[in-house]
């Protein structure tokens, strides 16, 4: 009798083995899949620019610079966006203005809503991680690299300049009313409220 159950306990016992085996085989391709799977940073980004603008959440600009002023530090912790432990925060903000110089850089603007609060609208020297930390568009644990999170502010950036930054330049002219909603930085040690520079998302001269 004692054959009989050893030969039983074996083939329980390899039986078993073989099926783990087949298991983690499948695991492991499904994880080698994954791994292999390239994230393309261009199509994210044009995906976003084209699709996600319009009903992006924004803080209107007055709004804006008159709460941020009274506390930076606590509104900016409450209603902003930071990678890490930085000291630089990150909001989208939009509005009315009326474009009251044009620079080489920047088009300068006053708000409608009070004409004292001045912003600038980069149209050069964009770079950085403004709109993607802004529009809270990508979450760093969700890829696997560095390279790949990255490279999204590179392609959204380069989508800024060539169609929304390009076609306003082209059109606009100091008078002109505008419509615009963009991406700003806030350092809580070095606010500089007075010459803060949005980002553009959107851009509308308003005819």
């Amino acid at each position: 009798m004692k054959k009989p159950i050893k030969y039983i306990l074996t083939a329980l016992i390899l039986g078993i083995s073989v099926y783990n085996s087949i298991y983690i085989k499948k695991l492991n391709e499904l994880k080698d899949k994954k791994n292999n799977a390239v994230f393309n940073a261009k199509t994210f980004a044009s995906d976003f620019m084209s699709t996600k603008i319009e009903t992006l959440k924004s803080i209107n600009s007055s709004m804006f610079l008159n709460d941020i002023a009274k506390d930076v530090k606590e509104y900016a912790e409450t209603n902003g966006n930071n990678l890490g432990i930085s000291n630089d925060y990150y909001f989208i903000i939009d509005g009315n203005a009326t474009v009251i110089n044009i620079k080489e850089e920047d088009v300068v603007i006053s708000l409608n809503e009070n004409s004292h609060r001045i912003l600038k609208i980069a149209t050069d020297f964009i770079f950085g991680n403004a709109i993607r930390e802004g529009a809270k568009m990508a979450n760093i644990g969700d890829y696997q690299n560095t390279m790949d999170y990255n490279n999204i502010s590179v392609e959204v950036n380069n989508l800024v300049r060539e169609t929304i930054v390009s076609p306003f330049g082209k059109s606009v002219k100091e008078g002109d009313a505008i419509y615009f909603k963009g991406a700003v930085k806030v350092n809580t040690k070095k606010p500089m409220l007075d010459s803060l520079r949005v980002i553009p998302l959107l851009l509308k001269i308003n005819k």
